[in-house]
Protein backbone atom coordinates (compact mmCIF):
# COMPACT_ATOMS: atom_id res chain seq x y z
CA UNK A 1 0.00 0.00 0.00
CA UNK A 2 0.94 3.65 -0.28
CA UNK A 3 0.52 6.85 1.68
CA UNK A 4 -0.14 10.14 -0.08
CA UNK A 5 1.32 13.53 0.87
CA UNK A 6 -0.37 16.51 -0.79
CA UNK A 7 1.41 19.86 -1.00
CA UNK A 8 1.05 22.17 -3.99
CA UNK A 9 2.70 25.31 -2.59
CA UNK A 10 5.95 27.10 -3.25
CA UNK A 11 9.40 25.63 -2.65
CA UNK A 12 10.06 27.27 0.70
CA UNK A 13 6.63 26.25 2.01
CA UNK A 14 7.27 22.66 0.92
CA UNK A 15 10.65 22.55 2.66
CA UNK A 16 9.05 23.63 5.93
CA UNK A 17 6.88 20.48 5.79
CA UNK A 18 9.82 18.06 5.50
CA UNK A 19 10.20 17.40 9.26
CA UNK A 20 6.47 16.65 9.52
CA UNK A 21 6.69 14.42 6.42
CA UNK A 22 9.52 12.49 8.10
CA UNK A 23 7.27 11.79 11.11
CA UNK A 24 4.47 10.77 8.75
CA UNK A 25 6.79 8.33 6.98
CA UNK A 26 7.78 6.78 10.31
CA UNK A 27 4.13 6.36 11.24
CA UNK A 28 3.55 4.56 7.91
CA UNK A 29 6.67 2.44 7.83
CA UNK A 30 6.65 -0.07 5.03
CA UNK A 31 4.34 1.99 2.84
CA UNK A 32 5.43 3.80 -0.29
CA UNK A 33 5.20 7.59 0.01
CA UNK A 34 3.65 9.41 -2.94
CA UNK A 35 3.78 13.17 -3.38
CA UNK A 36 0.79 14.81 -5.04
CA UNK A 37 2.28 18.16 -5.88
CA UNK A 38 5.26 19.45 -7.85
CA UNK A 39 7.39 16.53 -9.09
CA UNK A 40 10.67 18.48 -8.84
CA UNK A 41 10.27 18.55 -5.08
CA UNK A 42 10.02 14.78 -4.62
CA UNK A 43 13.79 14.19 -4.64
CA UNK A 44 14.50 16.78 -1.94
CA UNK A 45 13.29 15.01 1.20
CA UNK A 46 15.48 12.57 3.09
CA UNK A 47 14.87 9.83 2.20
CA UNK A 48 13.41 10.93 -1.14
CA UNK A 49 9.70 10.49 -1.76
CA UNK A 50 9.12 7.21 -3.59
CA UNK A 51 6.86 8.54 -6.35
CA UNK A 52 5.53 11.89 -7.54
CA UNK A 53 2.17 12.65 -9.11
CA UNK A 54 2.02 16.00 -10.90
CA UNK A 55 -0.89 17.89 -9.37
CA UNK A 56 -1.25 19.84 -12.63
CA UNK A 57 -1.92 16.68 -14.65
CA UNK A 58 -5.44 16.46 -16.06
CA UNK A 59 -6.04 13.13 -14.33
CA UNK A 60 -6.14 14.76 -10.90
CA UNK A 61 -8.48 17.63 -11.76
CA UNK A 62 -11.46 15.70 -10.42
CA UNK A 63 -9.98 15.75 -6.91
CA UNK A 64 -10.52 19.51 -6.81
CA UNK A 65 -13.77 19.85 -8.75
CA UNK A 66 -16.14 19.13 -5.88
CA UNK A 67 -17.88 16.39 -7.86
CA UNK A 68 -18.59 13.21 -5.92
CA UNK A 69 -17.90 10.84 -8.81
CA UNK A 70 -14.29 10.39 -9.88
CA UNK A 71 -13.13 9.07 -13.23
CA UNK A 72 -12.38 5.32 -13.29
CA UNK A 73 -8.68 5.81 -14.11
CA UNK A 74 -8.24 8.09 -11.10
CA UNK A 75 -10.12 5.69 -8.84
CA UNK A 76 -7.84 2.86 -9.93
CA UNK A 77 -4.79 4.97 -9.25
CA UNK A 78 -6.04 5.91 -5.80
CA UNK A 79 -6.80 2.28 -5.06
CA UNK A 80 -3.25 1.83 -3.77
CA UNK A 81 -3.56 4.75 -1.31
CA UNK A 82 -4.62 3.90 2.24
CA UNK A 83 -3.71 7.16 4.01
CA UNK A 84 -3.08 10.81 3.18
CA UNK A 85 -1.42 13.82 4.77
CA UNK A 86 -3.03 16.88 3.18
CA UNK A 87 -1.73 20.43 3.48
CA UNK A 88 -4.84 22.28 2.26
CA UNK A 89 -7.36 24.82 3.51
CA UNK A 90 -10.52 23.61 5.18
CA UNK A 91 -12.65 24.52 2.16
CA UNK A 92 -10.59 22.33 -0.17
CA UNK A 93 -12.65 19.50 -1.75
CA UNK A 94 -9.58 17.24 -1.77
CA UNK A 95 -10.06 15.44 1.60
CA UNK A 96 -13.67 14.56 0.75
CA UNK A 97 -12.66 13.34 -2.70
CA UNK A 98 -9.99 11.11 -1.19
CA UNK A 99 -12.47 9.74 1.34
CA UNK A 100 -14.96 9.01 -1.44
CA UNK A 101 -12.18 7.13 -3.25
CA UNK A 102 -11.72 4.86 -0.24
CA UNK A 103 -8.71 6.45 1.50
CA UNK A 104 -9.25 5.41 5.12
CA UNK A 105 -6.93 7.73 7.06
CA UNK A 106 -6.82 11.43 6.13
CA UNK A 107 -5.00 14.09 8.16
CA UNK A 108 -5.49 17.68 7.00
CA UNK A 109 -3.73 20.84 8.10
CA UNK A 110 -3.98 24.43 6.86
CA UNK A 111 -0.82 25.26 4.88
CA UNK A 112 -0.01 28.31 7.03
CA UNK A 113 -0.24 28.83 10.81
CA UNK A 114 -3.06 30.97 12.23
CA UNK A 115 -0.70 33.05 14.39
CA UNK A 116 2.99 34.01 14.42
CA UNK A 117 5.32 31.17 15.26
CA UNK A 118 7.83 28.96 13.42
CA UNK A 119 6.04 27.27 10.56
CA UNK A 120 8.13 24.11 10.87
CA UNK A 121 6.94 23.67 14.47
CA UNK A 122 3.37 24.37 13.39
CA UNK A 123 3.51 21.47 10.94
CA UNK A 124 5.17 19.25 13.54
CA UNK A 125 2.29 19.95 15.95
CA UNK A 126 0.38 17.29 14.01
CA UNK A 127 2.46 14.71 15.86
CA UNK A 128 2.38 14.24 19.63
CA UNK A 129 5.43 14.12 21.85
CA UNK A 130 8.71 15.99 22.10
CA UNK A 131 10.96 16.50 19.10
CA UNK A 132 14.74 16.71 19.13
CA UNK A 133 16.56 19.68 17.62
CA UNK A 134 17.62 17.53 14.67
CA UNK A 135 14.04 16.41 14.06
CA UNK A 136 12.97 20.06 13.87
CA UNK A 137 15.37 20.87 11.00
CA UNK A 138 14.39 20.12 7.38
CA UNK A 139 16.70 17.44 6.00
CA UNK A 140 17.55 17.10 2.32
CA UNK A 141 18.85 14.31 0.13
CA UNK A 142 22.13 15.60 -1.26
CA UNK A 143 23.88 14.09 -4.26
CA UNK A 144 27.42 14.77 -5.36
CA UNK A 145 28.29 18.02 -7.10
CA UNK A 146 31.42 19.40 -8.72
CA UNK A 147 32.37 22.81 -7.37
CA UNK A 148 35.25 25.18 -7.99
CA UNK A 149 37.97 25.44 -5.37
CA UNK A 150 37.80 27.21 -3.05
CA UNK A 151 34.11 26.71 -2.23
CA UNK A 152 32.08 29.72 -3.38
CA UNK A 153 30.12 32.37 -1.57
CA UNK A 154 26.63 32.13 -3.10
CA UNK A 155 24.31 35.09 -3.68
CA UNK A 156 20.64 34.81 -4.63
CA UNK A 157 19.18 38.25 -5.44
CA UNK A 158 15.62 37.17 -6.26
CA UNK A 159 12.44 35.90 -4.64
CA UNK A 160 8.79 35.43 -5.46
CA UNK A 161 8.11 39.16 -5.02
CA UNK A 162 10.03 42.29 -5.95
CA UNK A 163 9.26 43.87 -2.59
CA UNK A 164 11.15 41.04 -0.84
CA UNK A 165 14.35 41.77 -2.76
CA UNK A 166 17.34 43.56 -1.28
CA UNK A 167 18.51 46.24 -3.77
CA UNK A 168 20.58 44.62 -6.50
CA UNK A 169 23.21 47.37 -6.16
CA UNK A 170 23.93 46.11 -2.64
CA UNK A 171 24.21 42.52 -3.79
CA UNK A 172 26.72 43.71 -6.39
CA UNK A 173 28.59 45.66 -3.71
CA UNK A 174 28.72 42.55 -1.55
CA UNK A 175 29.96 40.51 -4.51
CA UNK A 176 32.77 42.99 -5.17
CA UNK A 177 33.76 42.93 -1.49
CA UNK A 178 34.15 39.14 -1.56
CA UNK A 179 35.95 39.13 -4.92
CA UNK A 180 38.42 41.78 -3.73
CA UNK A 181 39.39 39.39 -0.93
CA UNK A 182 39.99 36.44 -3.20
CA UNK A 183 36.67 34.66 -2.64
CA UNK A 184 34.87 32.80 -5.41
CA UNK A 185 31.33 34.12 -5.90
CA UNK A 186 28.43 32.25 -7.51
CA UNK A 187 25.05 33.78 -8.34
CA UNK A 188 21.86 31.67 -8.23
CA UNK A 189 19.58 32.84 -11.03
CA UNK A 190 16.20 31.42 -11.98
CA UNK A 191 13.09 32.58 -13.86
CA UNK A 192 12.56 35.48 -11.43
CA UNK A 193 16.04 36.80 -12.25
CA UNK A 194 16.09 36.07 -15.98
CA UNK A 195 16.56 39.78 -16.82
CA UNK A 196 19.46 40.19 -14.42
CA UNK A 197 22.79 40.59 -16.18
CA UNK A 198 25.67 39.35 -14.05
CA UNK A 199 28.92 41.26 -14.65
CA UNK A 200 31.47 39.52 -16.85
CA UNK A 201 33.68 37.05 -15.06
CA UNK A 202 31.18 36.08 -12.37
CA UNK A 203 29.84 32.56 -12.01
CA UNK A 204 26.09 32.14 -12.62
CA UNK A 205 24.08 29.04 -11.71
CA UNK A 206 21.06 29.47 -13.96
CA UNK A 207 17.87 27.42 -13.54
CA UNK A 208 19.61 24.35 -12.13
CA UNK A 209 17.55 21.29 -11.14
CA UNK A 210 16.70 21.66 -7.46
CA UNK A 211 18.54 18.50 -6.39
CA UNK A 212 21.70 19.68 -8.18
CA UNK A 213 21.40 23.15 -6.69
CA UNK A 214 20.91 21.74 -3.17
CA UNK A 215 24.06 19.63 -3.55
CA UNK A 216 26.07 22.66 -4.69
CA UNK A 217 24.73 24.77 -1.85
CA UNK A 218 25.71 22.09 0.68
CA UNK A 219 29.31 22.40 -0.49
CA UNK A 220 29.36 26.20 -0.55
CA UNK A 221 31.07 28.48 1.91
CA UNK A 222 28.27 30.95 2.58
CA UNK A 223 24.85 31.86 1.18
CA UNK A 224 23.14 35.27 1.18
CA UNK A 225 19.57 35.58 -0.07
CA UNK A 226 16.15 37.13 0.39
CA UNK A 227 13.03 35.57 1.91
CA UNK A 228 12.68 32.89 -0.78
CA UNK A 229 12.45 29.17 -1.40
CA UNK A 230 16.12 29.04 -2.41
CA UNK A 231 17.10 30.51 0.96
CA UNK A 232 15.10 27.75 2.67
CA UNK A 233 16.90 25.26 0.41
CA UNK A 234 20.33 26.62 1.39
CA UNK A 235 19.47 26.53 5.11
CA UNK A 236 18.19 22.95 4.88
CA UNK A 237 21.33 21.94 2.95
CA UNK A 238 23.40 23.02 5.95
CA UNK A 239 25.00 26.02 4.25
CA UNK A 240 25.87 28.97 6.51
CA UNK A 241 22.93 31.15 5.50
CA UNK A 242 22.19 34.87 5.80
CA UNK A 243 18.46 35.43 5.22
CA UNK A 244 17.27 38.99 4.49
CA UNK A 245 13.76 39.92 5.62
CA UNK A 246 11.71 43.06 5.09
CA UNK A 247 7.93 42.99 5.29
CA UNK A 248 7.66 39.22 5.95
CA UNK A 249 7.60 38.14 9.59
CA UNK A 250 10.71 36.04 10.33
CA UNK A 251 9.04 34.69 13.48
CA UNK A 252 7.01 32.52 11.11
CA UNK A 253 8.89 32.40 7.83
CA UNK A 254 12.57 32.37 8.78
CA UNK A 255 14.35 29.38 7.24
CA UNK A 256 15.56 26.77 9.67
CA UNK A 257 18.98 25.17 9.49
CA UNK A 258 22.06 24.49 11.54
CA UNK A 259 23.73 27.80 10.67
CA UNK A 260 21.18 30.49 9.82
CA UNK A 261 21.17 34.19 10.72
CA UNK A 262 18.25 36.46 9.84
CA UNK A 263 18.83 40.14 9.07
CA UNK A 264 15.48 41.90 9.48
CA UNK A 265 14.87 45.42 8.21
CA UNK A 266 14.07 47.94 10.95
CA UNK A 267 11.79 49.75 8.48
CA UNK A 268 10.11 46.59 7.08
CA UNK A 269 11.35 47.67 3.65
CA UNK A 270 14.38 46.05 2.07
CA UNK A 271 16.04 49.45 1.64
CA UNK A 272 16.31 49.50 5.44
CA UNK A 273 18.96 46.76 5.40
CA UNK A 274 22.34 48.37 4.84
CA UNK A 275 25.41 46.88 3.20
CA UNK A 276 27.19 47.10 6.55
CA UNK A 277 24.40 45.18 8.30
CA UNK A 278 24.80 42.25 5.93
CA UNK A 279 28.58 42.34 5.75
CA UNK A 280 29.03 42.17 9.53
CA UNK A 281 26.75 39.12 9.71
CA UNK A 282 28.56 37.44 6.80
CA UNK A 283 31.92 37.94 8.47
CA UNK A 284 30.62 36.58 11.77
CA UNK A 285 28.82 33.57 10.29
CA UNK A 286 31.65 32.48 8.01
CA UNK A 287 34.18 33.23 10.71
CA UNK A 288 32.61 30.64 12.98
CA UNK A 289 34.21 27.97 10.83
CA UNK A 290 37.40 29.14 9.11
CA UNK A 291 37.02 32.87 8.55
CA UNK A 292 36.84 34.95 5.41
CA UNK A 293 39.95 35.69 3.40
Amino acid sequence: MASLVYHAGALGDFITTLPAAAFWRRAHEGERIILLGKPDYAALGSPPIDEAWDVQARMFAGLFSGRRELEPDLLRKLGQVSSALVFAWVESPLPRALANAGVREIVRQDPFPPSPGPIVDYHLSLFAGPKTEEERIPCLTLAGAELPAPAPVVLHPGSGSEKKNWPIARFLQLSRWFLDRGETVAWVLGPAEERLIVPDGLMAWRSLPLADLAARLARSRLFVGNDSGITHLAAAAGTPTVALFGDSDPRTWAPRGRRVVVVASPTRGMDGISFGDVLSVCEDLAGRSDGLV
